[in-house]
């Protein structure tokens, strides 16, 4: 049998020494598959990434060093790499769920009994599944790859063949993180299908996910959605969002705000916020588009409060803070607006009227201007 190119490389973390030599003979007897390291705890999840490539990571939620995902966050930030996390059935709950989900956590197996030594020979066709399960996801298709390539062809074409209507001079960014996805979703799915106005999404995902979001999103909406990259052009009613684990900004070309373009920035964000909505807002408030429209959702720290500074001190700046009620967590929302850099704060179901509102009236507050 002809051997495929690339095996798929995996990463076993997991506390007990019985349960790694268990998965390790399960995955690395399959001719597609091989063990690419071990670990005990989550610093040496953490430096086994830093060493080697692997393809997927099989971790234990129960790590050392995992509390509250925290290791698994880690990985996503520094080291994007698929997790399917392996959990106790007791440790099972929805908070867990929504918590590994907004991380990106690519899937979950549970464990079987009993917990001291967990019965992974019983599953284990349920593991080598979702092993291999990365490999089918739409990051491996090249007929994806090449569909992606042919849209970068199309919005990269010359200034001279873009019409004059299609220049943008509204953007709103949208920035969240814990509980994140569901409530983009929220607001894009009542977004106004003739949006005057570019948004730019900043979400605390890792690399292999946010692309697979940007479709979910697209399903949503009529308006064109699409994931970051370098060189695309933000125009009314398109949706950007930044991939996972990359500082997305905005990018002025020799001082125009009419030559605008998605970059990425070198500098890494302050903690493990990634992509960093600090800099995307401020990278955006200091392009010189006329209208700046910040939006603070749920999420834990207080990764945008800078970039809401920043909108709210510039002429035609505005920001939006999620309300504490309708908030998974209210952490970064909190932030923004006890720093007084709001101007108002609603619950989630009344943030895509507002903008909606909020867009069309400075479009023909601008017309008037210009006349």
């Amino acid at each position: 049998m002809k051997e495929q190119k690339h095996k798929l490389r995996v990463l076993l973390a997991e506390r007990s020494s019985y349960g790694r030599l268990v998965l390790e003979d399960i995955l690395s007897t399959e001719p597609d598959i091989e063990v690419g390291g071990l670990a005990v705890d989550g610093n040496q999840l953490m430096e086994q990434l830093q060493s080697q490539h692997v393809d997927v990571v099989l971790a234990s939620a129960s790590l050392r060093y995992n509390k509250r995902l925290f290791s698994f966050k880690r990985v996503f930030s520094e080291h994007p790499t698929p997790i399917i996390m392996l959990v106790e059935r007791e440790e099972l709950s929805l908070d867990l769920l929504h918590d590994a989900i907004d991380l990106g956590v690519y899937s979950v197996i549970v464990k079987p009994e009993p917990q001291s030594r967990p019965n992974y020979r019983g599953i284990a066709d349920e593991i080598r599944e979702k092993v291999r399960a990365v490999r089918e996801s739409e990051y491996w298709n090249p007929e994806k790859r090449l569909q992606m390539l042919e849209e970068e062809v199309k919005l990269g074409q010359s200034p001279s063949k873009r019409s004059q209507s299609q220049a943008v001079d509204t953007v709103v960014i949208i920035g969240a993180s814990t509980g994140g996805t569901q409530a983009v979703e929220a607001i894009v799915k009542q977004l106004d299908a003739k949006l005057k106005a570019s948004v730019l999404v900043a979400l605390h995902l890792p690399a292999n996910f946010t692309l697979s979001f940007s479709k979910r999103l697209q399903e949503l909406t009529t308006l064109q959605v699409v994931e970051g990259r370098s060189g695309l052009v933000p125009q009314p009613g398109k949706i950007i969002v930044a991939p996972g684990g990359r500082n997305m900004i905005l990018q002025s070309f020799m001082g125009s705000a009419s030559n605008l373009k998605i970059g990425f920035a070198d500098e890494a964000a302050s903690g493990y916020d990634m992509p960093s909505v600090d800099l995307l807002m401020e990278s955006v408030a200091k392009s010189g588009i006329r209208r700046v429209i910040g939006v603070v959702l749920t999420g834990m720290g207080k990764d945008g409060t800078a970039g809401a500074g920043a909108i709210f001190k510039r002429t035609g700046g505005h920001v939006v803070a999620q309300n504490e009620e309708s908030s998974a967590i209210f952490g970064m929302a909190k932030s923004a607006i006890e720093s007084g850099y709001t101007n108002t704060v609603l619950p989630l179901s009344q943030i895509a009227s507002y903008l909606n509102r909020y867009v069309a009236e400075q479009q023909v507050s601008l017309t008037d201007s210009d006349t």
